[in-house]
């Protein structure tokens, strides 16, 4: 793996890509992620959160931690953000997955 930012970005997007499948739930709203090597932040954002809502995220850190070599390290957290209150990206983040819905308005 590289530590060329932009190629280490596009490495963390299809990384993602791959380990979401079969993980993709109703409840998982968006996930943003936040790519600075050697650290891969995200946060996966679910309409309600509970131990399988934690599992799940657990379940894709492994996957896309495998497919990267020391130094690289994952911090991913699932948090509650209802239907009722907007997605909204945290500075350096972008959008890895987001599924189509109405926004609050």
């Amino acid at each position: 793996m590289t530590t060329d930012s932009a190629a280490f970005r596009i490495e963390v997007l299809l990384s993602f890509q791959r380990a979401l499948w079969d993980l993709v739930t109703p409840n998982l709203r968006a996930i943003a992620v936040r790519p600075t090597h050697p650290f891969i932040e995200a946060r996966f954002i679910y309409e309600t959160v509970d131990q399988e809502e934690h599992l799940l995220t657990s379940e894709v850190g492994s996957y896309v931690i495998a497919d990267f070599v020391p130094p690289v390290d994952i911090r991913f957290d699932a948090v509650a953000v209802p239907p009722s209150q907007s997605r909204e990206l945290l500075a350096g983040e972008e959008w890895v997955y987001r599924r189509r819905e109405d926004e609050p308005e």
